[in-house]
C-alpha cells in the first residue's frame, strides 16, 4: 500500500512524505513515490499521518470484570481513538501476579484483541523471585504502594526494597505512588471530596520513598499518573541527582480538576484524584518533565458509579478520547502534534522496550493513523465503544478527527467502523 500526500508527523518534525507498506511493515518513506503494479494507493491530502498511539496504561477488566469491559470492547475503543498498542494493568480478578495467572490471562484475551497488546505483572509481598523470572514476558511490573481497584498492594519496606533490587534493573518498574497509611488516615475523616480523602500529601510521601529506593538500588523507575506540581519537582530533583526515573500523566489530570469531580460526582472519582486548577496548570507548565501520556482507562458501569460515594469505585474511561483531546489541545496551541508523538509513541517504545514498534520508521510495524486536523465534532456518551457507555468528556467540542487506523498495515478502522475480527491483535515483543 502507498499512502501519498499526507503530512507525516514525526517526533522531530512534520514533513510531507509518502509511505509505502508491505505485509505488516513500513518499507519505504520518501517524496513523490511512484506506485508499483496493482499497489493500492491512498490519497492523504489534507490529512495528518501519525504513528499509531501507544496507551501504556489501561485496565480492560479481563478477567474478572468483563461485565464492564473486556479485551474486545476495550481494544475496539482503542482503535476508534487511534490507539494501536495497549499495555494492560495486572489488577484483574485474579490478578496477574503469578506464572499461572499470566498464562491464563494471555489465553483469555488473545481471541478478543483487535489491537496489539502487552501485559503488566503485579507485585505482591511474596512474588519477588517469580516477578524477576517473568520479566522478559511482560511490559513492566506494577507495584501499588497505595490501595486502589483490586487486591494488589505492597506497603512494607522489605518487599518493596526486594522488588526494586531483584526485578531486572533495565526493565520498567511502574509505581502507583500513594501512601497507604496516609490514605487510611485521610479517608477516615469523612470527606466526600476525593482530593481531600486522597490528598496530594499521600502522593508526595509515596513518591519520595520510591525515589529514594530507586536511587539506592540504581534501577529504572516509572511513575504512573503524576498529578501535582510537587511530584514533578521531586522527579526533576531526582533526575538531577542521577536517578533513572520517568513519569506519566493522564488526560484526566491534564484536562479536568477537582471542580469537575464535584460536578461529576462519583463519575469524576479516580485514583489518584483530580487535583486543583493550580496542579493541573503545573502539569502543562512543566510539560517537558513528562515522559508519557497514558489514559489509566478504567471503566465502571453506571450502576456501580451510582452507589454512595464510599462504595462507588474509582476510575473513568479514556482510551478512545486521549488522542482527540490532545489533537484539540494542539489546535489551541497548548502543545504540538510532535509532542504528542514523543509522549504517546516514542517514549513508551523506549521505556517499555517494545521491539517491533516505531514512530513511522522503515522496518517497523505499519501502525498508522490518518487524522483530519480541521474536522470538528462533539464527544458523546453514545460514541463511546467501551462497555460502560459513558465518558467524563461528554459534550466536549473537538477539532481533529481520527479517520482511518491501520494496525500492522491492515485497515482496521474506517470513519466509525471497526473492520477487523476479534483476535486480529497480537502480543508485542520486547527487546
Amino acid at each position: 500500500m502507498l499512502i501519498r500526500n499526507g503530512l507525516v508527523v514525526l517526533a522531530s518534525g512534520s514533513v510531507y512524505r509518502d509511505i509505502r507498506t508491505q505485509a505488516e511493515q513500513i518499507i519505504e518513506i520518501g517524496e513523490q513515490l511512484v506506485p508499483v503494479a496493482d499497489e493500492p494507493v491512498l490519497d492523504a491530502t489534507g490529512l495528518l499521518v501519525l504513528p499509531g498511539m501507544i496507551d501504556s496504561h489501561v485496565h480492560f477488566r479481563d478477567p474478572g470484570g468483563t461485565h464492564k469491559e473486556d479485551f474486545l470492547s476495550g481494544t475496539q475503543a482503542a482503535l476508534a481513538g487511534g490507539v494501536t498498542t495497549v499495555l494492560d494493568m495486572p489488577n484483574t480478578n485474579p490478578p496477574t501476579d503469578s506464572r499461572e495467572h499470566l498464562e491464563e490471562k494471555l489465553a483469555q484475551i488473545a481471541p478478543k484483541a483487535v489491537v496489539d497488546y502487552g501485559l503488566y505483572f503485579g507485585a505482591t509481598d511474596t512474588n519477588i523471585e517469580e516477578a524477576a523470572d517473568l520479566a522478559d514476558r511482560v511490559a513492566a511490573m506494577k507495584l501499588y504502594m497505595g490501595s486502589s481497584t483490586g487486591s494488589l498492594l505492597v506497603t512494607e519496606f522489605p518487599p518493596i526494597y526486594q522488588h526494586f533490587s531483584t526485578f531486572p534493573h533495565q526493565k520498567a518498574l511502574v509505581v502507583h505512588a500513594e501512601d497507604e497509611q496516609s490514605l487510611k488516615y485521610f479517608g477516615a475523616q469523612g470527606s466526600k471530596i476525593h482530593n481531600q480523602a486522597r490528598p496530594p500529601l499521600s502522593a508526595q510521601i509515596a513518591l519520595s520513598r520510591a525515589l529514594a529506593i530507586a536511587e539506592k538500588t540504581g534501577r529504572v523507575l516509572h511513575i504512573a499518573h503524576t498529578t501535582t506540581e510537587r511530584e514533578l519537582e521531586l522527579i526533576y530533583e531526582a533526575r538531577q541527582k542521577g536517578v533513572r526515573v520517568t513519569c506519566e500523566v493522564t488526560p484526566l489530570h491534564l484536562f479536568l480538576t477537582e471542580e469537575a469531580q464535584q460536578r461529576l460526582g462519583n463519575y469524576g472519582k479516580v485514583n489518584p484524584p483530580l487535583r486543583s486548577s493550580r496542579d493541573r496548570e503545573a502539569l502543562w507548565r512543566h510539560f517537558d518533565i513528562i515522559d508519557t501520556i497514558g489514559t489509566d482507562h478504567a471503566p465502571h458501569t453506571r450502576e456501580e458509579k451510582d452507589q454512595p460515594y464510599e462504595k462507588a469505585p474509582s476510575g473513568m474511561t479514556g482510551v478512545q478520547t486521549m488522542l482527540p483531546l490532545l489533537l484539540n489541545a494542539a489546535s489551541e496551541g497548548r502543545l504540538t502534534v510532535e509532542a504528542i508523538v514523543q509522549r504517546c509513541v516514542v517514549n513508551p517504545i523506549r521505556i517499555f522496550a517494545l521491539a517491533n514498534k516505531g514512530a513511522l520508521e522503515i522496518g517497523k510495524d505499519a501502525d498508522i493513523v490518518l487524522v483530519n486536523p480541521q474536522e470538528e465534532y462533539e464527544i458523546t456518551n453514545e460514541s463511546i465503544l467501551s462497555k460502560c457507555g459513558w465518558t467524563p468528556f461528554a459534550g466536549t467540542r473537538i477539532k481533529g478527527k481520527v479517520k482511518q487506523v491501520f494496525v500492522r498495515g491492515e485497515l482496521s478502522y474506517d470513519d466509525g467502523k471497526i473492520l477487523v475480527q476479534p483476535g486480529s491483535g497480537r502480543q508485542v515483543r520486547y527487546r
